[in-house]
């Protein structure tokens, strides 16, 4: 796939979909609780009281350890937050002294030229991190489901778990800070569906490197995690891989027929190229 800056036109989708199993007990915290009854931090749950494992969570724990892994070979391509909100202003400066963006806009009207150039511009100079999961100037191009509870297998199930807080100096539990907290237990079964949109060939390996720990069971997601709680396992994952070019392509995604299993063939040629995309960043963006 050539490297399309617009998000205007659908030309290939990739979805991902199985069954998130925790591993471990389970917490995606939702504040303090309340109630005076309650625990004092209770799971996050649906409005109808069940557990679920938000998207941002799935796609923050996909995102942030691809970036620590990017870091190791390429520490540009990949920033952290503060280093990414200090980038949006720089662009924005960059942008508005670019003496050819200058120059276009003063010989023509076309506001899709211009769209085009400061598309191309963006792109050129946001790290292989920002082009896949997305960034303050540019949007995802990966998109996750809130995970909810299986409930066929859901029945109510909680746990409370006792902690307290300990002094650094004196290595003993702290007055008055004994409190408990509300995790889900192991074996808890959540659907899984992910998709991604109008992503290159480096995008693609990307992804599906990112999601492999999570195939084998060592991805954590939610908090207390130095506990050992959030170990999950993406269980019968299934890739389905759509390209769209022409007519029949368009009414084939529309009513769900269209698409095909990714096969061993495509996971190399995909992830070959996300490697000589990190090896040489400046490949696919055209700098």
């Amino acid at each position: 796939m050539t490297n399309d800056y617009s998000f205007a036109t659908l030309r290939n989708r990739l979805h991902v979909s199985g069954t998130l199993v925790a591993l471990t007990a389970l917490r995606i915290g939702s504040g303090r609780s309340t109630e005076v009854t309650g625990t004092d931090l209770p799971v996050l749950r649906d409005a109808r009281g069940r557990p679920l494992i938000p998207g941002a969570s799935i796609k923050g724990a996909l995102r942030s350890r691809m970036e620590s892994l990017v870091r190791v070979v390429n520490d540009d391509e990949a920033l952290d937050l503060p280093a990414l909100q200090d980038k949006v202003g720089d662009l924005a400066k960059l942008l508005e002294h670019d003496a050819d963006l200058k120059r276009l806009r003063a010989k023509s009207n076309n506001a899709a030229a211009v769209d085009q150039y400061t598309s191309t511009f963006y792109w050129k100079h946001s790290t292989l991190i920002d082009l896949t999961f997305g960034a303050q100037w540019t949007a995802s191009r990966v998109f996750v489901r809130d995970a909810l509870v299986d409930t066929s297998l859901w029945f109510g199930q909680y746990e409370v778990r006792n902690g307290v807080g300990i002094d650094r100096d004196t290595e003993t539990a702290s007055d008055g800070l004994l409190y408990d907290y509300e995790v889900v237990p192991a074996g808890t079964r959540f659907d899984f569906a992910l998709s991604a949109e109008n992503m290159a060939d480096w995008q693609l390996g990307m992804l599906v490197l990112a999601l492999a720990p999570w195939e084998r069971g060592e991805a954590q997601v939610g908090g207390f995690r130095s506990r050992g709680l959030g170990y999950v396992q993406l269980e019968g994952a299934s890739y389905d891989y759509t390209t769209v070019a022409n007519a029949d392509d368009v009414i084939a995604l529309l009513e769900g027929s269209g698409g095909a299993k990714i096969d061993a063939d495509d996971r190399r040629a995909w992830i070959a190229a996300f490697k000589a995309a990190l090896e040489n960043p400046s490949s696919v963006k055209g700098n």
